[in-house]
């Protein structure tokens, strides 16, 4: 019986203001709920007003065709988070989506957590998250003449949901438009299903850490002449690249630690595809090896296969002989791999920018981030329980202390943003300064990963340049030429006003 038959879909898709979501925002919501076979149960629509410290990516407003009036329409960001949070926190369900694991679930994860909301329950307990971009590449490599038909443009393969659509008639509709793409997905993965309905269960059972842990430990292995032991398998990953059919062999080196922290969820892989080992001696290895170095974290995207006949045929002969022989050479020399190990099991990250508030659940607990600890969620849920005049009410009486002044600096950030004209004095000098902190000053505070803010006047001048294509249809121009209207009126000083 399959593991995930008691389950139900949530097939989703969001159109969002760019690419960071830390400093971007999602502005269209859409869900498609589903049995385990894929019938549409209940649907989602949500629109999400543009905030008033967002400035859009020209081209993301290109891709989705969201001009900046119609950004205007739909909940603010906090009431909206608070239903798309309860819709994702739904008992035994499956979220998922094309591509959602690199892209749209962060963008949710960051959201619930700069409104308060818990950011991680909906993918624990009987919850959890698939993506169906990483499933296509097995039915791609494994039946692949069986499933859909393949996009090819210029004769190179393309995996991109609106060139699969295109050549298999999936729904009609605008790409890149929420609801549509969530009705394309639905179709593929129909597609997929009745192709292996095996494959598919083998394959969103993965996304389950602990299941994929166990297939991980059931990988045939290698044995040293010292007796230490290492998993072998084939990592199917769009991170491999076409050149490398999406696929390498791999071999286990270690458990992965992260500023001396061990992470039991995550592998340290090494490929096997690389290099000829036999070039190197036991010696000079970990010194020699400067890539195929790969983090893999259970239940998270990119599958790994047997290293056995069975899974072999998607490589030629050069690629299997080679892996092959670095094996042998591997057996017998057991120290090149424990220096590699030594040099490669753990990774230092720091961040050399002021992390921004928005984006510090990434950020260690002593620095004021992290999951929302215990002695704080008493604070969060009392500000969501009070109605909107006592939340400026409870904020402002909030205290500095530990468990009280991350609540407090969110909570002021989500009422300037959502009810600003319901602030009063003191909270509105508070937020007007953030604000003149992003228009009217070069960026000073980062994401997670020291990528800042992105400045409105370079987003200005990319819309004019973008404004000088006289191929944009009449539609693109409203877009941009609203969004430079937009984002002048933004970055003009209050000097530039006349007083």
């Amino acid at each position: 019986m399959s593991i995930v038959k008691n389950y139900k879909y949530i097939f989703y898709d969001l159109e969002t203001t760019g690419q960071n979501p830390c400093f971007d925002q999602v502005v269209r919501f859409a869900a498609k709920e589903t049995d385990s076979n894929l019938n549409i149960i209940n649907e989602h629509n949500i629109s999400i007003k543009l905030r008033n410290d967002v400035v859009p990516h020209p081209k993301a407003l290109l891709v989705n065709k969201l001009s900046i009036d119609e950004l205007q329409e739909g909940l603010v960001e906090y009431e909206a988070f608070s239903q798309i949070h309860h819709i994702m926190n739904q008992q035994n369900t499956i979220s998922i989506g094309y591509n959602s694991l690199s892209f749209d679930d962060q963008f949710l994860r960051f959201g619930f957590y700069r409104n308060l909301l818990d950011p991680y329950t909906h993918q624990y307990g009987n919850k959890f998250r698939a993506d169906l971009y990483n499933m296509i590449f097995m039915y791609y490599l494994y039946k692949k003449d069986d499933s859909i038909i393949w996009p090819t443009p210029n004769n190179r393969l393309s995996l991109k949901l609106e060139k699969i659509n295109a050549i298999n008639n999936l729904y009609e509709g605008m790409s890149h438009d929420a609801e549509v793409d969530v009705y394309v997905t639905i179709e593929l993965a129909k597609q997929l299903k009745n192709v292996d309905d095996k494959m598919w269960d083998y394959l969103i059972s993965s996304f389950l850490s602990e299941n994929e842990k166990n297939y991980f430990n059931k990988l045939p292995s290698i044995t040293c002449i010292d007796d230490s032991s290492y998993k072998i398998g084939i990592l199917i990953s769009n991170k491999n690249g076409l050149k490398s059919n999406y696929c390498s062999p791999v071999i286990e080196l270690c458990i992965v630690k992260e500023n001396e922290e061990i992470k039991k969820k995550k592998k340290r892989l090494l490929r096997l595809d690389n290099y000829n080992f036999e070039d190197f001696t036991e010696k000079s290895f970990a010194n020699k090896i400067d890539k195929g170095i790969i983090s893999k974290t259970f239940g998270e995207p990119n599958f790994i296969v047997p290293f056995t006949d069975k899974y072999l045929s998607i490589f030629n002969e050069h690629i299997i002989g080679l892996a092959k022989s670095n094996l042998v050479w591997i057996k017998h020399h057991p120290d090149a791999i424990r220096h590699l190990i030594d040099k490669y099991q753990n990774k230092n990250y720091k961040n050399d920018l002021p992390v921004d508030l928005d984006a510090s659940l990434y950020q260690d607990e002593k620095k004021g981030g992290g999951w929302f600890r215990k002695d704080e969620q008493l604070y969060r849920n009392n500000f969501h329980n009070y109605n909107r005049s006592d939340k400026i009410n409870y904020i402002q009486n909030l205290e500095n202390s530990t468990s009280q002044l991350r609540i407090k600096k969110i909570g002021v950030r989500i009422m300037g943003r959502n009810y600003f004209d319901s602030l009063s004095g003191d909270l509105k000098d508070e937020y007007t300064n953030y604000l003149n902190l992003i228009f009217h000053n070069e960026p000073t505070t980062a994401d997670f990963s020291d990528r800042l803010r992105v400045d409105p006047n370079l987003l200005l001048k990319e819309t004019r340049e973008l404004s000088k294509n006289k191929e944009l249809s009449s539609q693109d121009q409203k877009i941009l030429i609203q969004l430079e209207n937009f984002i002048s009126i933004k970055i003009r000083k209050q000097q530039d006003l006349g007083f």
